[in-house]
């Protein structure tokens, strides 16, 4: 029998119980912290079964109008089929009232029938989606020689292409937020891009995570600020967090060499993984084509999955995601 309970203690025990259920950055306690600051209340939920925890569903939740939104991003962490009534009843209760609307979003393959599980568990698919579902995992075994046969011809050709331009690739223990802040700025202004990460977001990631972020930056021959990269660690997995360039990035290959340092850096650290947090082959076939490019795996996701106590709830929320996007 599993046992649903909320958790309210240390950042350390919670971190380390989904470290235990094959990581996930986004269900770390400093990551739920991190989405306070921009109007997400972290409620935490841990299932128990024979004195051992078997699940960990870190929610955001938002209120509206007494009604309770919730979303567990990258998660939950465990065997899907705990994610049943008592998950839901659980969650109610933790959230002190009945009328409630649930999305989670499961950054792993399917591992038998789970998909047919959720859906008999009254779980369904959402109308609107808030991802394409797919991701790259990138296997860190290896050196640099065995991992560098498994890029792509092309890949390996603009890594070597880098070369080239004196460029120096270099672990930023001690990140200047005003200078990734510009850099993404220059970024969204040249793509016709919205806000990525708001200085506030910035600056909250760094006060929560600082210790689970890693990140290496490319300077040219002059010492300017062509790229970065950072990945955010959990467990034996690390995911792509920040990645962001100059317009003359591109024609140095500041993008190629800072992310395969990023790589090297996780396989000496021993990781398994590494999630290039989400592709799409048809809306963005470049950075798709970039990160295939590595040697990475395709993978399509379990995925999102909604319930609602009551049905309009769920056309609300969809209606309110397409909005956002559109």
């Amino acid at each position: 029998m599993v046992i649903w309970e909320q958790y309210r203690g240390l950042a350390g025990e919670w971190d380390g119980h989904v470290a235990a259920l094959s990581g996930g950055f986004y269900q770390t306690y400093g990551w739920s912290e991190v989405r306070r600051g921009v109007g997400w209340k972290p409620l935490r939920l841990l299932a128990w079964r024979g004195g051992q925890v078997v699940a960990v569903a870190s929610v955001l939740v938002k209120r509206k109008a007494g009604i309770a939104v919730c979303w567990v991003p990258g998660g939950p962490l465990g065997a899907s089929e705990v994610l049943d009534r008592e998950f839901r009843a659980t969650l109610g209760s933790a959230l002190g009232t009945k009328l409630f609307y649930c999305r989670i979003s499961l950054l792993r393959a399917d591992q038998g029938a789970e998909a047919a599980f959720l859906a008999g568990a009254g779980w369904k698919r959402p109308a609107v989606a808030m991802s394409s579902g797919l991701t790259m995992s990138y296997a860190l075994a290896g050196d640099d020689a065995e991992r560098l046969k498994r890029t792509t011809g092309n890949w390996r050709h603009n890594l070597k292409r880098s070369g080239r331009y004196d460029l120096r690739i270099e672990h930023w223990e001690n990140p200047d937020l005003d200078a990734i802040s510009e850099l993404y700025r220059e970024m969204e202004s040249l793509k016709s891009l919205p806000v990525q990460h708001s200085d506030a977001e910035l600056a909250a990631i760094f006060a929560h995570c600082r210790e689970q972020v890693i990140v290496y930056r490319c300077l040219d021959a002059e010492g300017r600020l062509l790229a970065i990269r950072a990945a955010g660690l959990c467990g034996a997995t690390a995911m792509d967090l920040l990645a962001v360039a100059s317009g003359g990035a591109r024609k140095v290959y500041a993008s190629h060499a800072t992310l395969w340092e990023l790589l090297g850096h996780c396989s000496r650290l021993g990781l398994r993984d590494y999630d290039l947090s989400g592709v799409d082959p048809l809306g963005n076939k470049g950075v798709f084509d970039f990160k295939h490019g590595t040697g990475a795996t395709l993978v399509e996701c379990l995925g999102e999955w909604e319930w609602a106590s009551l049905p309009g709830l769920r056309q609300a929320v969809n209606w309110l995601v397409a909005r956002k996007s559109a």
